[in-house]
């Protein structure tokens, strides 16, 4: 149950206008929430009120970091969309 108290969120980074995580961070971040997840159900003290608080906390965690992957996704396919055309098998006249 440590490891549920040390959340540490780089959310916090994102939400005041820095730049937004990579694609590839937010996967590295789902998985250790998921292992944390892990290993707060499956402890001893999982039953416990504070167990409970943190199993909650961390499902919320994942569920944001869930959220924020399927929107860059989103993003990620609607600006990529042009191109993908193109590699599909358009041409492009390189010498107009």
């Amino acid at each position: 149950m440590v490891q549920a108290i040390a959340i540490a969120s780089s959310s916090a980074a994102v939400s005041y206008g820095a730049a937004k995580a990579s694609p590839v961070a937010l996967q590295a971040q789902l998985q250790r929430y998921q292992q944390q997840l892990s290993d707060c159900v499956n402890c001893a003290s999982a039953d416990t009120p504070k167990g409970k608080s943190d199993i909650e906390a961390i499902a919320a965690r994942i569920t944001q970091v869930q959220q924020r992957i399927a929107q860059a996704d989103g993003a990620n396919t609607t600006t990529n969309a042009p191109l993908a055309s193109v590699a599909a098998g358009g041409r492009i006249d390189v010498f107009a």
